[in-house]
């Protein structure tokens, strides 16, 4: 009869301990969650700050000097579509000729 009492004791011990073990495993889970929300939010934070640093798309376009502009894009523009209409028409000449 010792020696069962003993096995049962040991049974009893392991039971503690995976028991224990769960607890742990689940406190783990929300330490693991809280250090990979806190890290996130310091993620965030750095790239905010250098966003803010780099980026800075009309953000003050009305403090900006003007500078002339070097091309003026719809004066290009009626250029290609005349070269265009002249391409064209000298297309459809050749093709007129052929006929």
């Amino acid at each position: 009869m010792i020696e069962e009492n003993k096995i049962k004791d040991a049974e009893i011990i392991i039971e503690d301990i995976a028991e224990i073990s769960g607890e742990k495993k689940h406190d783990n889970l929300y330490i693991e969650k809280a250090l990979i929300l806190i890290l996130g939010i310091l993620i965030g934070i750095a790239v905010k700050t250098e966003a803010l640093n780099k980026i800075t798309i009309g953000f003050d376009d009305y403090l900006m000097m003007s500078y002339e502009q070097d091309y003026d894009l719809n004066k290009m523009e009626d250029e290609q579509i005349k070269k265009m209409m002249e391409e064209q028409a000298e297309l459809e000449n050749q093709i007129e000729d052929q006929h």
